[in-house]
């Protein structure tokens, strides 16, 4: 039987305590692991953020976003990885059915398209009747 290739998304909290280098080393190991297993493979570092609770502890935590392709083993296998991995507060994998856009990339509607829907709006608004216009 042939393994499909499916798009992922993995989200991964690294420990906020610790240091600058060891952060970058962390993130380095995983975008490392998603290079030599997947396809596709994009990184999105959103830095160091407050946590919605704190978790063992910890109130700040470093968080990456990967989105990538594979086969259906490797997203199995990196959530074992940061499992045993001391630094890594939560991660999770989904199946990601879309397209990974980078976080500083904005999508917006072309000029044209916004200037097709304010005609279409402007031709189909019903003309105003005014008081002289039903006293004749």
């Amino acid at each position: 039987m042939e393994k499909k290739v499916a798009s992922y998304e993995t989200m991964y909290v690294v420990d906020g305590t610790l240091a600058d280098d060891a952060i970058a080393a962390l993130v380095a190991k995983f975008t490392a692991l998603a290079n030599d297993n997947a396809t596709d493979v994009v990184v999105n570092e959103w830095g160091k953020r407050r946590l919605a609770y704190p978790i063992n502890y910890k109130n700040d935590g470093y968080y990456v976003v990967m989105n990538y392709k594979s086969e259906p083993d490797f997203p199995a296998e990196i959530e074992r990885v940061f499992g045993i991995t001391e630094g890594i507060i939560r991660s999770i994998t989904t199946r990601f059915d879309g397209v990974a856009v980078p976080a500083a990339v904005k999508t917006e509607a072309p000029a044209e398209v916004a200037a097709e829907t304010v005609a279409a709006e402007a031709t189909a608004a019903p003309a105003e009747s005014t008081d002289a216009d039903t006293a004749e």
